[in-house]
């Protein structure tokens, strides 16, 4: 957090709020994203509209059909240290996962990639930038060390849920009215 808010103060400043225009200046923010992204994503099962066949395997019409993405976004394969949150693996824009091995697709791909990735990615980048900016956040107990266990279902969900408090880090009340 410490390297988005380094990044924050010196693109945007504390006299001023984020705005539209900072976003493509982020790059570290948008390496956590991507990140956070890979390791905890949610992608929706899909009913196939017709009979097909996949690597040898008849999928009937009406099969409710899932990809493992967990799997694909921690393959050793393509990440090295995968189960670790390294934003940092983002960073280099000649290998940011996004190539035809398919090994980030935090939105699907394809012909039923998510039709609002950009917007989705784009909105995650504002939220999180314009609350990392205006805010210092705390755990209520005080505790430094964050807990990241988590379990997956159909979505993954944090064992224990993070609770956070904010304490204004701008300069001024006033950038908010």
């Amino acid at each position: 957090m410490k390297n988005v808010k380094r990044e924050l103060d010196e693109i945007v400043g504390l006299d001023s709020l984020v705005e539209d225009h900072h976003l493509k200046n982020l790059n570290y923010l948008e390496a956590v994203v991507k990140e956070t992204c890979r390791l905890h994503l949610n992608l929706f099962p899909r009913l196939s509209t017709a009979p097909s066949t996949l690597g040898g395997y008849a999928i009937p019409k009406g099969s409710m059909v899932i990809i493992n993405a967990w799997a694909i976004h921690r393959d050793p394969q393509f990440w090295d240290e995968p189960s670790e949150f390294r934003p940092e693996r983002f960073l280099n824009k000649d290998d940011d996962g996004n190539n035809s091995n398919f090994q980030f697709i935090p939105f699907g791909s394809g012909q039923r990639i998510c039709a609002g990735a950009n917007l989705a990615g784009k909105l995650l980048r504002y939220v999180l930038a314009s609350l990392l900016h205006s805010f210092d956040w705390k755990q209520p107990d005080g505790a430094e060390k964050i807990e990241f266990s988590d379990y997956y279902k159909i979505f993954i969900k944090k064992k224990k849920p993070l609770m956070a408090v904010p304490t204004l880090r701008l300069s001024s009340q006033d950038l908010f009215a």
